[in-house]
């Protein structure tokens, strides 16, 4: 049985913002009852990988917030027992409680392995498509190096 409940799923483009490929993105909460010693009386399994169980009420296993969200997406889903072996990102309930919609979209973008250097994309008359790239910065290292923008296959 698994220890997680999904909270939602979404789509973003797979490797920049002007992709045509997406990759589904999708936030699982481990319940606030999950570790806990009212459940657990042999001890927390789960604390090597969740962040510190929560408080909830023995009788109904439901706590102020969720004990953890973790965010994951399609292909980095892999899960050894409980733990995924390479979430987008951990937090705690209190977190993602917290969280706007705006931040942790962000935060996901940032997780993700997108090209950080595309500013656009062209798509000339006869529907080819190019992606443009900024040049590089010498205060964030993004870009090619190149001193204008550069273009090529947004597959490629």
């Amino acid at each position: 049985m698994s220890i997680y409940a999904t909270l939602w799923a979404m789509k973003l483009p797979k490797a920049h913002a002007f992709d045509t490929e997406w990759i589904e993105v999708y936030a699982q909460a481990v319940p606030a009852h999950i570790g806990h010693p009212s459940c657990y009386p042999e001890g927390d399994p789960y604390s090597d990988f969740l962040p510190p169980v929560v408080e909830c009420d023995p009788k109904t296993g439901t706590g102020p917030f969720d004990r953890a969200v973790v965010i994951v997406a399609e292909g980095r889903d892999e899960k050894v027992g409980q733990r995924y072996t390479d979430p987008l990102l951990v937090m705690t309930g209190a977190e993602y409680s917290r969280a706007t919609f705006e931040g942790l979209l962000d935060a996901i973008k940032q997780a993700l392995p997108w090209d950080r250097d595309v500013i656009g994309m062209f798509t000339g008359p006869g529907g080819e498509e190019r992606v443009i790239r900024s040049p590089a910065r010498p205060d964030d290292g993004v870009g090619r190096g190149d001193a204008s923008p550069t273009t090529d296959s947004p597959h490629g």
